[in-house]
């Protein structure tokens, strides 16, 4: 059976190699796939939920198994290298309009698979959730700066590298955080 979301995604990354996001239409991509453009909104909004839905399916790809303190940084690789091997799609969405889009969605992505990371620790049974949250939230956004500045500079460093620094960065700070919200929390209660 014919799987119109792939066949969608791969007609729209055909097209960003030789055109910028902003001048791909619906109609190219239903044209192309020989489709209505009814298929075509049955399963995507607009051009940028085909964008969304390609980042979060390679995300998945990448990050899937590696949703611990001891691989994470592997899959954070990963995803860098996906980034790179894709750099049309990344390049023309990291210039386009709607660069805050895919900002704000890579960060709700990353978010939900670096919570179960934090939640794993043995002290984050003393922090609340918002705490808990408020560590993903900050760990995200430092990937996602990261990567926003890799991908502005060319993407020239190894993916291997950056996945390295940003691990030496943060290697520790998970548990040294939630340590320190464990003391709070004890010290407040008693």
């Amino acid at each position: 059976m014919r799987n119109l979301k792939n066949d969608f995604a791969a007609s729209f990354m055909k097209m960003l190699k030789s055109k910028p996001l902003e001048n791909i239409t619906v109609t190219d991509i239903v044209n192309d796939c020989k489709v209505s453009r009814q298929a075509f909104y049955y399963h995507f909004d607009d051009i940028y939920g085909i964008v969304g839905w390609i980042y979060a399916l390679e995300t998945e790809k990448a990050l899937h198994n590696h949703m611990n303190l001891d691989s994470w940084q592997i899959g954070c690789c990963n995803l860098l290298k996906w980034l790179r091997e894709n750099r049309p799609l990344v390049i023309h969405t990291h210039i386009s309009v709607q660069r805050e889009y895919i900002e704000n969605f890579m960060n709700r992505v990353l978010f939900d698979y670096i919570l179960p990371v934090v939640e794993a620790q043995p002290d984050a049974r003393y922090a609340e959730k918002s705490q808990k949250e408020f560590i993903t939230r900050f760990l995200t956004m430092a990937f996602n700066a990261a990567a926003i500045d890799w991908i502005h500079t060319g993407m020239k460093e190894e993916p291997e590298e950056i996945a390295k620094s940003i691990a030496m960065l943060v290697e520790g700070d998970i548990s040294k955080a939630l340590a320190s919200i464990k003391l709070c929390n004890l010290h407040n209660f008693a």
